[in-house]
Parts: C-alpha cells; structure tokens; sequence
C-alpha cells in the first residue's frame, strides 16, 4: 500500500515539475528572442552610424550636450527593457 501511494505522490510531483519546466524553457525562450533582436537592432543603428558619419566624408561633429529628451532617452529605454525582461519572470516563478 505505501509503495502505490508513494508511487502516486512522485507521479504528482514530477507532472508539476514538468509543466513548470516548460513554463521556465518558454519564458527562457521569448527573452532569447528579445535580446536577440536588441542585439541585431542596436549592433545595425550602430554599424549605419559609423558608416554614415564617418570622418572621411568631411561631415563636422554635432554635439547633443544638454538635451533633455536624449537623456530620458539614454536613460528610459534600459529600464523599459528591463522591465519588460524582468515581468515573465516574475510571472513565471510566482505561479
């Protein structure tokens, strides 16, 4: 009788283990994605600016010291990435 029951615990046991795997393996899977597509976005603004801007083309500096908006700018946009990776794994571990 006790091998049956604790059959059916561990059976209990590994059935929420694995529905929470794949919940984490989703959720590790969507902020993969995400960063990725940080990465090629950021790496191709990056790439066209230098070419763009060069100094071989004669193009003086501008200089963007004192603007407000670029510093909300500088400074929302990681928060809200964060943020926004940080949530699904809230979600994901307090369910």
């Amino acid at each position: 009788m006790m091998l049956t029951t604790q059959i059916r615990i561990d059976n209990i046991f590994f059935e929420h283990l694995e529905t929470t795997v794949r919940n984490i393996t989703s959720v590790h899977q969507s902020i993969f994605l995400l960063c990725s597509a940080i990465f090629v976005i950021t790496f191709s603004i990056t790439i066209y600016l230098i070419i763009k801007h060069r100094r071989g083309l004669g193009l003086n500096k501008k200089h963007f010291h004192k603007s407000v908006y670029i510093e909300i700018m500088w400074a929302l946009i990681p928060f809200l990435i964060i943020f926004f990776l940080v949530c699904p794994i809230f979600v994901t571990i307090l369910r």
